[in-house]
């Protein structure tokens, strides 16, 4: 199977393009690829590229597009994950796995017990970091459309802006129905923080139109829930 690697810019089947610096530095100098290889591309716009190496230099690779496939390999409903801050390489895997699950977008949040708080420079650093993280994802599994990263915001304004089938992780409460599920033109899965929420916050999502969602009586980790909850949503939609 070809390697995939995204780049954000227009592609034309029978024109050679020059890949940003990212996609040429793995190329290049990570795997060193060689003129004659073939790779996918994908811009995020959605489909992908079948395409040839041409040409490897210093700083740069020249690929041929040759044929454009519309594949989708999105989820089957489109799920919003509010994901509050995890502290180090946890949330790294939260994020990459969450994307491979097929997660449509993820609004990192802070909340009362957060132990992590991102300010200023630092937060912007640690966005453009996971959005990188995502991209990886998208090209290790096959996505097309990498799903936006958005935050940090707090945990009251993902309750007040989620859309559609509204669910909040909670250990031990009751089960959603499978039709339930189908019928719902989206979710917003919301997973708790390292320590839980507070009773207000839990409140809060309920007075919100929250319904409760958990896999039996055990705690998950903060980082295990996104990657639990997905893959038993998929599970029910079968």
């Amino acid at each position: 199977m070809s390697r995939r690697f995204f780049d954000p810019q227009v592609f034309q089947a029978g024109q050679p393009a020059t890949l940003g610096t990212v996609a040429s530095h793995h190329i290049g100098k990570v795997l060193r690829m060689r003129a004659g290889d073939n790779l996918v591309l994908f811009n995020g716009d959605g489909g992908e590229w079948s395409a040839v190496l041409q040409a490897v230099d210093k700083k740069s690779v020249t690929v041929l597009p040759e044929r454009f496939d519309p594949v989708n390999r999105a989820a089957p409903l489109p799920v919003t994950l509010g994901l509050p801050l995890i502290k180090g390489d946890r949330m790294d895997y939260a994020i990459q796995k969450s994307v491979e699950m097929g997660v449509a977008a993820i609004r990192v949040l802070e909340t009362e017990r957060t132990e992590v708080r991102l300010k200023g420079e630092r937060q912007g650093k640690k966005l453009e970091h996971w959005r990188q993280v995502v991209i990886s994802a998208c090209e290790q599994c096959g996505l097309n459309r990498p799903p936006v990263v958005d935050g940090v915001m707090p945990l009251r304004t993902f309750v007040s802006e989620a859309q559609g089938l509204k669910l909040v992780a909670h250990p031990g409460e009751r089960d959603l129905e499978s039709a339930v599920i189908r019928t719902a033109p989206a979710i917003a899965l919301l997973t708790g923080p390292e320590g839980g929420f507070t009773d207000d916050e839990l409140a809060s999502t309920g007075d919100a139109g929250f319904a409760r969602f958990a896999l039996g009586e055990r705690v998950l980790r903060a980082e295990t829930a996104p990657v639990a909850l997905l893959s038993a949503l998929w599970a029910l939609m079968l």
